[in-house]
């Protein structure tokens, strides 16, 4: 008896091993230097990467805008709005991704930043990403549009942590 009571008290911490072992092995902490969501950190797994309506992730920064980044290794880190199947409807400037609406951005002479993303619905193999702030580049414009799950890097969920501005501030 005295045996069993001791294995049953090692599985605990064997799990416990196990879970430390694979947020080590596989987990990351990702700052978000812009204003295009909330939070500005962001509790990330590399695998397994399950995918939900509202996970945060980090996903490789498409060609299109890649050389405005120079060499650095810099991710896009957006929600996820739509996942495959997910209906994508327009309405004047205002793009629906999976119940999400957000407004396209204008320039300053009424002209879009970019045209709207034009798919009906989110393709297989894909999901849509959109930010919070309305100048967000995004799934909701045509030059992103949909991200192929393979360009996901990452995926997580907010943590609490300082915005980077207040570390500056004390820089001062």
């Amino acid at each position: 008896m005295a045996l069993f009571r001791t294995r049953f008290r090692i599985w605990p911490l064997v799990l416990l091993a196990l879970f430390l072992f694979h947020v080590l092995a596989f987990g990351r902490v990702a700052i978000n230097f812009t204003d295009s969501l909330p939070s500005n950190a962001f509790a990330m797994v590399t695998w397994p990467r399950p995918l939900w309506r509202g996970a945060v992730v980090a996903v490789y920064v498409p060609d299109v805008i890649a050389d405005k980044f120079g060499e650095h290794e810099v991710y896009l880190t957006k929600r996820i709005a739509g996942l495959p199947g997910d209906v994508v409807r327009r309405d004047g400037d205002q793009i629906c991704i999976g119940g999400t609406c957000v407004r396209g951005q204008r320039k300053k002479k009424g002209a879009m930043v970019s045209p709207l993303w034009d798919a009906d619905v989110v393709p297989p193999g894909t999901i849509a990403v959109l930010g919070e702030s309305p100048d967000s580049l995004d799934s909701r414009y045509q030059v992103i549009g949909a991200i192929p799950e393979g360009d996901i890097v990452a995926v997580g969920f907010a943590i609490p942590f300082p915005h980077w501005s207040s570390f500056a501030e004390g820089a001062e």
